[in-house]
């Protein structure tokens, strides 16, 4: 069956390398918002019957970004789907590297909604075939899809850049207790001795303000500080500066999912952070490894 990517407006540049890598064609998108406020998406065809029939992979991610916030993306990708499904297409795959709303997975406060749940759901009701997404923050919420699904890890890509900048004596520190595991198969991506260790971590659930402690012995090494995602950076920049203070010598500020919002890039710097690496799941400046040809291998394995 043929295949056909569709490149949504939040992953023109992934969507693009992720085309390049299988050798198949693309459409982009026409996309604007209208003075109130309601979003309107093309898929940039004139003749509708080039979808039907076709393997239709669409690749938006849902994250805030330079053409929007995440709830716009989230209708696009609502948008395109129905489009392709209206046209024909034979199957629907859908590639949301960063799912927004992850995050909001559990009830921490009375009265709260555990979104994560509903976004899956409506998602699932678009009838899809597959659904692919990359390191997400709760993977246990992808059990309300039905159709095939796989989460990538982008651990190993993102430690083999890291490598490829000759750094030694590193250690991996995971920036809460709570991420312990996840630093842990980091690391193993540096060889199987590399140290993990923690800072202690408390948040107040209703103001978000957290505090951190520890005094790591980090003196002289290169330390990797990974999560799965960076938006404000208040958490990393913290966690950078007791690096620092605990004598560390190169700090990497790392995730899968580098949001930058609001002053994230100034906070993280000024913490003592000498480099920002994010993936490709989020295009902006931080953006320094693709995740195009590992999706692809997935893809092309389909």
């Amino acid at each position: 069956m043929e295949k056909i990517i569709i490149v949504g407006p939040a992953s023109q540049m992934l969507g693009v390398n992720i085309a390049k890598e299988l050798d198949i064609e693309t459409i982009n998108t026409e996309f604007k918002t209208f003075p109130d406020g309601e979003n309107y998406l093309r898929i940039n065809i004139e003749d509708e019957t080039i979808i039907e029939g076709k393997d239709v992979i669409i690749i938006q991610s849902t994250g805030p970004n330079f053409c929007g916030n995440q709830n716009s993306r989230l209708i696009e990708l609502i948008m395109m789907v129905d489009s392709v499904k209206r046209m024909g297409a034979s199957k629907i795959t859908i590639v949301v590297p960063y799912l927004a709303y992850a995050r909001q997975d559990k009830v921490f406060r009375p009265g709260e909604c555990p979104f994560a749940h509903v976004i899956l759901h409506m998602i699932n009701s678009l009838g899809i075939d597959e659904f692919y997404t990359c390191d997400v923050h709760a993977p246990e919420i992808l059990d309300n899809l039905t159709c095939k699904t796989i989460n990538i890890d982008s651990m190993k890509i993102l430690a083999d850049y890291i490598k490829s900048l000759s750094e030694k004596d590193i250690v991996v520190v995971s920036p809460d207790k709570g991420a312990v595991e996840r630093s842990k198969a980091f690391a193993k991506h540096f060889g199987e001795h590399i140290p993990v260790d923690y800072f202690e971590k408390t948040r107040n659930v209703k103001t978000g303000e957290i505090i951190m402690t520890g005094n790591l012995s980090l003196k002289n090494k290169d330390v990797v500080i990974a999560d799965d995602i960076i938006a404000t950076g208040g958490t990393m920049a913290t966690a950078i500066r007791l690096s620092k203070e605990s004598g560390a010598k190169k700090v990497f500020a790392v995730a899968t999912h580098a949001l930058m919002l609001q002053h994230a890039k100034y906070r993280i710097l000024k913490a003592g952070a000498d480099y920002i690496i994010g993936t490709d799941s989020i295009d902006n400046e931080v953006a320094k490894v693709s995740l195009a040809k590992t999706i692809a291998d997935y893809l092309k394995f389909d």
